[in-house]
Formats: C-alpha cells, sequence, structure tokens
C-alpha cells in the first residue's frame, strides 16, 4: 500500500511538471507571436519612399545619402536610375511616395503618369515650368497631382541683401539674364529699386558673342549678379564674366559653389545638405490632412566666399554672413 502511495505522488508530481513545463512552453508560444505580429504591423504601418537619380553621380547620390540616413531609421526605401524602366514600373506600383532628382528623373516619373504624391528636387524653377506645362498643362494642374517641386533656385532677394551687406555703398547693380529667366526682368528689377540701388540688366543672347554683351554692363555696375539660366548660357558666359570683372574690379555674387573657386567674391546657393534637409522635412508632412502641394522655395542656404577674391578688391567680409546649410537670415 506504501508502495502504491509513493507511486501516486511521483506521478503528481511528475503531472504538475508536464503542466508547468507545457504552460511555459505556450507562454514563449504566446510572446514570440505577439513580437512577431507588432513587428509586422511596425513594418506595415512604414512608409516606402522610391528615389529617383537622374543619374550614377556625386551631385545624386550624395543628396540621396544624407537622406537616406535619417529617412532609413523608421521607414522603408528603394532606390533606382532613371534609365532601369522595368525596376521602375514595379517599384512605382508598390511605393508610397516618390522622390525625384534632376529634371531627367522628374520627367521620367511624369511619363509613368505616377498617381502618388512625388517630390521633386534638385530641379530649377525654368525647369519645372517646362515639365508642368509639357505634362500637365499647367503648373496648378501639376500640384494638383500631388507634386511638390523643391527649387534649385535661391531667391533672388537673398542675392540682393548679400550684394548689399557686402557692399553697403553700391549703388549700380549689373544682372544677367537668360531666355529661360528673362520673364522675370521686372521682379528683379523691383527687387534691386526697393533696395535704394539702380538696376542694369542685360538679357543675354546665346546666339551673339558674349563679351560684347557683357563687357558694358559690367564695366558700368558695382556689383555683377548673374541669373542662373539654360546650361548653355551658364557655360558660355561665366569664363567671360569671371575675366571682365577682374579686369574692371567689380564683385560678382554668383550662384554655385564652383562659381566662387574660379573667382567670384561670393554665392548664396542651395548645397546638397540643404536640399537634404528640406526633403526630410517635406517627406514628414507631405501625407498630413490639411497639407497642400505647393512650389518650394529654398528654406536652407549656404554662402561661400573667396577670400583671395576680397583681398584683390580690398574688401571685408563679415564673419556673420558665413552660412554653412542653415536657414537664410539675408
Amino acid at each position: 500500500m506504501t508502495k502504491f502511495m509513493h507511486i501516486r505522488i511521483i506521478l503528481n508530481k511528475v503531472g504538475k511538471i508536464f503542466n508547468l513545463s507545457c504552460l511555459c512552453v505556450l507562454m514563449c508560444f504566446l510572446f514570440l507571436s505577439a513580437n512577431a505580429a507588432s513587428a509586422s504591423n511596425d513594418k506595415g504601418s512604414q512608409t516606402h519612399a522610391l528615389f529617383v537619380l537622374s543619374k550614377d553621380s556625386t551631385s545624386y547620390t550624395h543628396v540621396v545619402d544624407l537622406i537616406v540616413a535619417e529617412w532609413a531609421k523608421n521607414n522603408q526605401y528603394a532606390i533606382v536610375l532613371k534609365e532601369e524602366q522595368n525596376k521602375l514600373e514595379i517599384m512605382l506600383d508598390k511605393t508610397d511616395i516618390v522622390i525625384s532628382f534632376g529634371t531627367s528623373a522628374a520627367e521620367t516619373v511624369f511619363k509613368n503618369k505616377f498617381k502618388k504624391p512625388h517630390i521633386v528636387t534638385l530641379i530649377t524653377e525654368s525647369s519645372f515650368d517646362s515639365l508642368a506645362k509639357q505634362y500637365f498643362g499647367t503648373e496648378a494642374v501639376a500640384l494638383a497631382a500631388g507634386i511638390s517641386p523643391i527649387l534649385l533656385d535661391q531667391p533672388f532677394e537673398r542675392k540682393i541683401a548679400l550684394a548689399k551687406k557686402l557692399l553697403p555703398k553700391a549703388s549700380r547693380v549689373g544682372v544677367m539674364l537668360g531666355s529661360a529667366t528673362k520673364e522675370k526682368i521686372t521682379t528683379y528689377n523691383n527687387s534691386i529699386i526697393d533696395r535704394k540701388m539702380k538696376p542694369q540688366t542685360l538679357i543675354i543672347d546665346a546666339g551673339k558673342n558674349p563679351v560684347r554683351q557683357l563687357d558694358p554692363i559690367i564695366k558700368q555696375s558695382d556689383v555683377f549678379i548673374p541669373v542662373a539660366d539654360s546650361h548653355l548660357i551658364n557655360v558660355t558666359t561665366a569664363k567671360w564674366i569671371l575675366q571682365l570683372s577682374y579686369r574692371y574690379r567689380v564683385p560678382v555674387i554668383g550662384y554655385s559653389s564652383n562659381f566662387v573657386d574660379a573667382g567670384a567674391l561670393a554665392s548664396v546657393y542651395s548645397s546638397a545638405e540643404g536640399v537634404a534637409k528640406q526633403t526630410l522635412e517635406l517627406l514628414g508632412t507631405v501625407f498630413h490632412k490639411d497639407y497642400t502641394h505647393t512650389v518650394h522655395s529654398p528654406k536652407f542656404c549656404t554662402v561661400k566666399f573667396n577670400t583671395n577674391v576680397a583681398w584683390y578688391l580690398n574688401l571685408t567680409i563679415p564673419d556673420e554672413l558665413a552660412i554653412e546649410a542653415g536657414r537664410c537670415e539675408l
């Protein structure tokens, strides 16, 4: 009898241990299932962005890398080149938003008639206007279709403000426009007049000798501001602008870092860091229900100086004017 009681006690203990083991296994299973479901839900709630590049060059990849470094912390993404058409078509169906970099990338996305939000960046105002008219009829229709461009062109007022701070006694402002920017001649002239200065505006003709057109304007100016236009005009005129400005000792306010390196006194421009910052900010707001698609001027700017040119012109550059991809206070 005692022997049977011992056997019963042992069996009860084994049963309890077995039940406890089963309970532990069940709890572990439920815990792992919950975590898996949570991870799945988190992944499902992430926004997928497709970055479309005009070409595989550092001018585009550097900006993308800066954006991805932040975006990938909580979201998903893919990167394609605009010529990878098959891959692009597949990804366009899967993504929540497209960010195109450069004019040709934007045009490729427009051709595919993408229906979701599309941020267009690293594009000039004239290029976006041209694409909007070609593929949507008007800029307003393009915006209504979910397009949000972030323009490369720094507002002209910032260049005038910089010129005024660097050269407070300057009165005659020479300005060069081209075929893509000449429509804004009145706006630019009024901006100069508002600063109590006199505009001297040249609309450059790409088919004529650039030196003969630039020489009299630069010679009569206290400061010269070329406005970025078509690639042809930019390349054709830059060298002559700098040579004439050196001859007549007229400071130039350029539109790129390269312009300063080549001999301009200063430039105010959109850097990779500034473009990346603004794109990330827009990615954070574009899905809000109260967001309205619109054209975005550069929120940030970089101001760069050539100290050798300043020395040659006997000018002093205020320390507070140097800006590295910050909010423009000009």
